[in-house]
């Protein structure tokens, strides 16, 4: 054995001791689109979601949705190097009742996870919601954002407080590609309108906002109506920045449809989180969440690897996830 010298043992001892003081302010915002996450119950006032019962073609019961948890809950447990996020956006999630049991799956971090949520109008009786670690932020106020393009999902906003500073974050599922144009836009509209209330009372309120989106970034929905921008430079006042528009770039994406990835999935940030007061971006952090079990490979040549989702048509897949992969980024304080 071969015995370090003393400066050695000393620098050591004090990489140790400093090393989690280093990043003890960098907070893991993620996001996720969870697939059709329904509880077993027929709820008689939602017509959308016979599919998931045990009666169905899905024959959907309990054992298959403790399964399905099990799978999401070891995904969202080795985000952020094993700890978990510290805010956790989802989408698609049927009722309280399943988030609770989603949390009930990341109990050995340890956290203390609470959740925003609020029913939905939507015609499928699927919702949004936020988990955040109350033992690392307070929450401050909360809002649901009734989005007038049918019966579609609420935009779930939190205000979250943390050493003196707020963070408004924001949850989306805005509607999908089998509706006009028109709904997305005026989901847009409705975000944008809440954000501009915002930055109305603070100009540098840090802002971030989260989801499925529908819409990539290039589409009028976001880029007009919400008032985004893919790059940070010159960024107009007000205009968000969507972190994510790389990925895209870059030839991937967070859903796969019809032989290519499309970019659905976004985390777009206001102004007031690329300046160094309060909250800050950090950049280059915001990417799309790839560990390997999130993929599947279809048998056929030429293939190249999908999101594993828990059914193919009514046929289910025990190590399924979701047709969507989890986005995430980094704020500093």
């Amino acid at each position: 054995m071969i015995r370090p010298t003393l400066a050695a043992s000393l620098l050591l001892a004090f990489t140790l001791i400093q090393a989690p003081t280093l990043h003890a302010d960098d907070l893991v915002i993620a996001s996720w689109n969870c697939e059709n996450l329904f509880d077993t119950e027929d709820d008689p006032n939602v017509k959308g979601d016979e599919e998931y019962t045990p009666d169905s073609p899905k024959k959907w019961t309990k054992e298959k949705l403790d399964i399905k948890l099990t799978n999401l809950g070891s995904i969202i447990k080795k985000m952020d190097d094993g700890k978990g996020p510290d805010v956790l956006g989802v989408c698609e999630v049927e009722n309280r009742k399943v988030v609770e049991m989603l949390v009930e799956k990341l109990q050995p971090l340890g956290r203390k996870y609470e959740i925003i949520h609020k029913d939905s109008p939507s015609e499928r009786g699927i919702d949004c919601a936020i988990i955040f670690d109350s033992a690392v932020f307070t929450l401050a106020d909360s809002k649901f954002h009734h989005v007038d393009a049918g019966a579609t999902r609420d935009i779930v906003e939190a205000k979250l407080h943390r050493k003196d500073n707020d963070l408004y974050v924001f949850m989306d599922h805005w509607p999908s590609k089998f509706h006009a144009e028109e709904a997305r836009d005026k989901a847009g509209d409705t975000a944008r309108k809440r954000i501009d209330e915002i930055l109305a009372t603070d100009p540098k309120a840090d802002i971030i906002m989260l989801g499925d989106f529908n819409d990539e970034s290039t589409d009028e929905s976001i880029k007009d109506h919400l008032r985004t921008a893919t790059s940070s430079e010159n960024l107009p006042a007000g205009t968000m920045f969507d972190t994510t528009a790389k990925i895209k770039e870059s030839g991937s994406g967070t859903f796969f449809y019809k032989g290519h990835w499309d970019m659905l999935d976004h985390i777009l940030i206001s102004p007031g989180l690329l300046d160094h007061d309060g909250f800050h971006w950090k950049e280059g952090s915001s990417e799309r969440v790839e560990f390997p079990e999130l993929f599947y490979q279809p048998k056929f040549e030429v293939a190249q690897k999908i999101p594993s989702s828990s059914y193919t048509k009514n046929t289910f897949h025990e190590n399924g996830y979701s047709d969507h992969l989890p986005v995430e980024c980094v704020i500093e304080q």
